[in-house]
């Protein structure tokens, strides 16, 4: 099993445990300090950040973004594409890198704490064993989402032979495993952090966590008619994502706008605001010089903004999800043309007039302009213009391979001195509005609206100046669920979400009929691609269910490959 198979610390075995702390050491004279333990531990933080790396290509595969493959050639993220395309087993190996590198890190740590006898040190080693356990889970929920019952296992396990009769383990005692985890690492977690910790798992993390893993459980019972086990979990959700709120941790900025030419949500997503309280968990990059960079540059920017090459890029449906500040309510879809002054078109720059600030923050229309860095992106310049269809690099952005006639603002640093590969900033898995908008979610499942959900859903809104919401229109069940959706839309676009609401909501089909589908079109109403169009059911069954490795197959007769696969 390429992702399962186990071995020992010798440097030229490195594909289960892989373990960068400890590869040209033996356990016996590595485990000795509370410094190695330490150090052990932050091995497992680096196999997490392979994992969960690049979780915003994850939004390719929904109806807002658009991708052109993946620059590190992973994968193709688009409708329909990434069910038949199959290639995600780089996934199924990067979680089990981790969890096989935290069973590792468990084990010694407590051989480890035997030796320890001070209060402090032993109190040292129950967090670390939250922090790895935490890691641990957040590995076997990417698991059990993309390919429902897999391998489990919670221990080191003894030899290759073990590994290659590893049977699949029913998602549901997974799921029961994961959530002991992050049960016990909410037990021994601080609630935050300062100085080098910062950004190691927290309490708050944890609970959010665990949240996100009943409600995620609870809509795959409600999809498979189980009522009562939905309802469980829909209340065990809400209880997690309670305890957070009870916290009453403000918003990024207070959650005020800014000026609408400049708004502050734009700068909650640069690096020098990475540990902001409103960030509950990231994946941790450092940068530059230090061999760990991110390459949001690269993949959100465009040639102009630091030699990036724009792999990631909104689409006009995503414009018309950003509503009017004046009412709260959607404006008039834009027209796909490529006539300037025509009213509403997209290429005309008044169409886009009074909309919610966190659009400008997010991106680029024609005759917005960036920032433009010199090609190492090191060094600031003056400004440039944004104009589909020109990207002579000198008059406009040169957007590369973008072909869905915007780019991105959100991710993109408008700051010198770092390479377009070598970037500091985290990636955020879970952040305060991800969690209002859960719990929101959750108890609107149970009892409907309240007067809580609507005042946290105002205070997202507020961040981009809409009004709050009309509590009388939005008064049923169904009709504030679609008011979820519009903030989990806007809010958290280029950050990995969508792709994994609509697998959860089981929304694919409604999004993308049979046998239509949908097409893509620029803003000059160019097609770009078709989605879904004349899709068998078999591609829907696809994007619900990831296709084991076949590699895993080959190896071990006991794992089976999933239905929409055979």
């Amino acid at each position: 099993m390429v992702g399962i198979v186990l071995v020992g610390l010798s440097a030229c075995q490195k594909d289960l445990l892989d373990q960068v702390p400890t590869t040209q050491l033996s356990s016996d004279l590595f485990w000795k300090t509370t410094d190695d333990a330490i150090f052990a531990v932050n091995g497992v933080y680096e196999a997490n950040r392979t994992t969960f790396d690049r979780e915003y290509y994850f939004d390719g595969a929904g109806e807002f973004v658009h991708t052109r493959g993946t620059s590190n050639n992973q994968g193709t993220y688009n409708p329909g594409a990434i069910g038949s395309s199959g290639n995600f087993g780089f996934l199924w190996g990067d979680c089990y890198r981790t969890i096989n590198r935290a069973n590792y890190v468990l084990q010694n740590i407590g051989t480890l704490r035997a030796n320890l006898r001070s209060e402090s040190d032993q109190a040292l080693m129950n967090r670390l064993v939250g922090e790895v356990r935490f890691l641990r889970a957040l590995n076997y929920f990417r698991l059990i989402d993309l390919w429902g019952d897999v391998p489990y296992f919670g221990r080191r396990l003894n030899g290759n032979a073990e590994a290659y009769t590893l049977a699949r383990t029913p998602r549901a005692v997974v799921k029961d495993s994961i959530l002991a985890d992050l049960s016990y690492a909410a037990s021994v977690l601080p609630d935050n952090y300062t100085g080098d910790n910062l950004g190691r798992a927290s309490k708050l993390a944890a609970w959010g966590f665990s949240g996100k893993v009943n409600l995620y459980w609870a809509c795959w019972m409600k999809n498979q008619n189980n009522a009562g086990e939905a309802q469980k979990h829909y209340a065990a959700a809400a209880a997690d994502f309670k305890k957070i709120i009870d916290k009453n941790i403000p918003l990024f900025r207070n959650g005020e706008p800014g000026p609408a030419d400049n708004p502050n949500y734009w700068y909650l997503f640069q690096y020098f605001n990475e540990y902001d309280p409103e960030i509950l968990f990231s994946v941790q990059f450092g940068g530059p010089l230090l061999n760990q960079g991110e390459e949001m540059q690269r993949d959100f920017g465009s040639r102009n903004t630091g030699n990036g090459q724009v792999w990631v890029a909104p689409t006009y449906r995503l414009v018309n999800r950003y509503q009017l500040t004046s009412t709260g309510d959607f404006a008039p879809s834009v027209v796909l043309s490529r006539n300037t002054t025509l009213a509403n078109s997209a290429t005309n720059p008044r169409s886009y007039v009074g909309r919610d600030y966190r659009m400008r923050a997010t991106m680029l229309w024609d005759e917005q302009k960036m920032l433009r860095l010199t090609t190492d992106g090191l060094n600031v310049q003056d400004s440039i213009t944004f104009r589909f269809g020109n990207r002579d690099g000198i008059t406009f952005i040169n957007y590369d391979g973008a072909p869905a006639g915007y780019i991105f603002r959100k991710w993109i640093r408008q700051t010198g001195g770092i390479g377009r590969s070598d970037g500091p900033q985290d990636m955020y898995l879970m952040r305060l509005p991800d969690v209002w908008l859960m719990y929101a979610e959750a108890v609107n499942e149970l009892s409907g609206p309240t007067a809580e959900l609507f005042g946290l859903l105002d205070k997202i809104r507020r961040r981009g100046n809409l009004p709050p919401l009309n509590q009388a229109k939005f008064s049923s069940k169904d009709e504030f669920f679609k008011a979820i959706e519009q903030e989990r839309i806007v809010e958290l676009v280029g950050e990995g979400h969508r792709f994994f609401d609509i697998r959860r909501w089981r929304k694919a089909e409604e999004i993308w009929p049979m046998p239509s589908g949908q097409v893509l079109y620029d803003s000059q109403g160019t097609r770009i691609r078709d989605e879904f169009v004349n899709a068998p059911i078999r591609d829907y069954q696809r994007y619900y269910q990831f296709q084991i490795p076949t590699g895993e197959i080959e190896v071990n007769s006991q794992i089976i490959q999933n239905e929409p696969w055979f």
